[in-house]
């Protein structure tokens, strides 16, 4: 899984939601708010290549080593794959899908830009070329993010009474999860209370210098770390109409807790942690607990990383009233544009069965169906825990072109908050207020 998190959002100076969203809207309007794209599965091409285009990051080394070769033993798919860095990759596969430049077959997207690519209208229709988005096996809350537009919760302007369709197919699952110091708390703490409890008293038996570690710099970081206690506590990010709903009194409540009792018992440079810090502090032996990412958790095992090898377990993310944790996946689509189109559907086909997802699930990846966690022998320990998380409960971020924006300006008042050590509920007070503010001059509301 990656080693530092993607973040969600998009360039400042490059493509603007506003742009995408209108250009998705005016293309729902004048197609019939959006009919089928894929009208017709064009003949799988000879020698089965398939163009890949994907972001640098060590979350895909395994499908690089282990399945690309698999895929061409059991499928015939000669695969390209063509990395960039992460933050080219969104503006260069949306122009490539917007100028029908046929550049790639197949773009490994960052879940969040999924709404951004389904209101242009730039991707195949999976569901039409013969993959069964109802299929059981399907990891419910990760299938959902391939549909566009959603197939349940707010809807944005120009697609509320638009068809669901899959334009996207998750590819390698990413979830956070708990990392925990078995010499401190001997089992996965159930609850916030008694993580910070249990944690005092390894600082004072002088284990551990202080009970949690998390991203404290402002935007991303801040509510990804933020995000789950703001799940288990309950709460609820927008209402059915894009109104916002995080200053509940549930999502005050997880501020508070956040900025004042998490505050209190971490590092004292916290507001500028963000993920290297976080993880030097827990492979350090300095903390002891994390909510982290797939990628960040499995350094837990590598012994030239970690200082306290041995010392450190994965479990289920601590809960308030329910045990949730963000999920955050690479997930497939096909640009209508593509040069080998059939054949990218056909690996598609071919990589979602059952037995390539527990090949998947074998080499050391996260799968994305449920049959892939009967692996044998799972490449680490990390992935039985995923599917207790995924089935305690995992949610994506909202599924808004606009969640970028939204981000920044909670993460803005969430430091603020944190840098005060109160004042949490006060902070979504201000930030539920400038994202409706955004959202308005966006056309969320009629």
């Amino acid at each position: 899984m990656t080693g530092t998190k993607k973040s969600s959002g998009i360039k400042k100076g490059g493509i603007t939601r506003r742009k995408v969203l209108q250009s998705g809207a005016s293309l729902a309007v004048g197609a019939g708010l959006m009919t089928s794209i894929v009208r017709s599965t064009p003949a799988r091409a000879a020698g089965g290549k398939v163009i890949i285009g994907a972001f640098a990051d060590g979350g895909l080394t395994p499908f690089k080593e282990k399945i690309i070769p698999l895929a061409k033993e059991q499928g015939g798919f000669e695969i390209q794959f063509l990395e960039d860095e992460y933050g080219v990759t969104l503006e260069k596969w949306f122009a490539d899908a917007q100028n029908a430049a046929g550049q790639y077959d197949l773009y490994l997207l960052d879940d969040p830009w999924v709404p951004q690519f389904g209101a242009a209208d730039v991707l195949e229709d999976l569901g039409a070329g013969g993959i069964d988005g109802n299929d059981k096996d399907w990891i419910g809350s990760m299938i959902d993010m391939g549909f566009w537009p959603p197939r349940a919760g707010p809807r944005v302007k120009g697609f509320e009474s638009a068809e669901p369709k899959l334009i996207t197919v998750p590819f390698v699952g990413d979830l956070q999860t708990l990392t925990y110091r078995n010499d401190v708390y001997g089992s996965a703490p159930a609850t916030w209370d008694e993580l910070i409890a249990k944690g005092k008293e390894g600082v004072a038996a002088g284990k551990i210098k202080f009970p949690v570690v998390f991203r404290g710099v402002s935007g991303n970081p801040i509510v990804t770390s933020w995000y789950p206690v703001f799940l288990s506590f309950g709460g609820e990010f927008f209402d059915d109409k894009w109104n916002p709903t995080f200053n509940s009194e549930a999502g005050k409540a997880s501020a508070d807790f956040f900025v004042g009792a998490m505050k209190a018992n971490t590092a004292a440079g916290v507001v500028e942690f963000d993920s290297d810090q976080e993880g030097a502090a827990i492979l350090g032996g300095d903390a002891g607990a994390i909510i982290q990412y797939s990628g960040n958790a499995l350094k837990a095992d590598d012994p030239k990383q970690t200082k306290v090898p041995g010392k450190l377990d994965f479990g289920v993310v601590p809960k308030q009233v329910k045990a949730i944790s963000q999920m955050g996946i690479f997930i497939a689509g096909v640009p209508k544009s593509a040069p080998n189109k059939a054949n990218a559907i056909a690996f598609l086909k071919w990589y979602t069965s059952a037995d390539a997802q527990k090949a998947l699930a074998t080499a050391g990846s996260i799968p994305v169906k449920r049959s892939g966690f009967a692996a044998e022998k799972p490449g680490n320990r990390l992935i039985p825990v995923a599917l207790q998380q995924l089935d305690a409960g995992c949610l994506p971020r909202p599924r808004t072109p606009d969640w970028a924006k939204v981000e920044e300006l909670l993460g803005i008042q969430l430091n603020k908050a944190l840098q005060a050590g109160k004042g949490g509920g006060e902070a979504l007070d201000t930030a539920a207020g400038q994202v409706k503010d955004y959202l308005t001059q966006a056309g969320y509301y009629k």
